[in-house]
């Protein structure tokens, strides 16, 4: 009787954890889609580190487009400029 309590246990566990990496590869699939076609939502276009603690960050928000620079200490905004819709659906390169 053990094996079997054994068996039910350790199925348990396997489906547990197959429905679990399930959801989370839907998660990976999905996020995002939704709250990016929100008016006002923040995209993030791109990303690029500088140095150790500064990164650049290339954000979008109602078909405008914002370069900022952030660390650790305080956030720097380089520049904005107006982007057309065609651009703005255009996939990263």
């Amino acid at each position: 009787m053990e094996i079997v309590g054994l068996g039910r246990v350790l199925g348990a566990l396997v489906f547990v954890l197959v429905m679990f990496f399930a959801f989370v590869a839907l998660l990976k699939r999905y996020r995002g889609q939704s709250l990016a076609s929100q008016p006002g939502a923040i995209k993030l276009v791109d990303q690029l580190a500088l140095d150790i603690g500064r990164r650049a960050v290339l954000l979008e928000v109602d078909n405008k487009r914002s370069l900022v620079v952030l660390s650790k200490e305080s956030s720097e905004h380089l520049w904005t400029e107006e982007v057309s819709t065609a651009e703005s659906r255009r996939p990263n390169q």
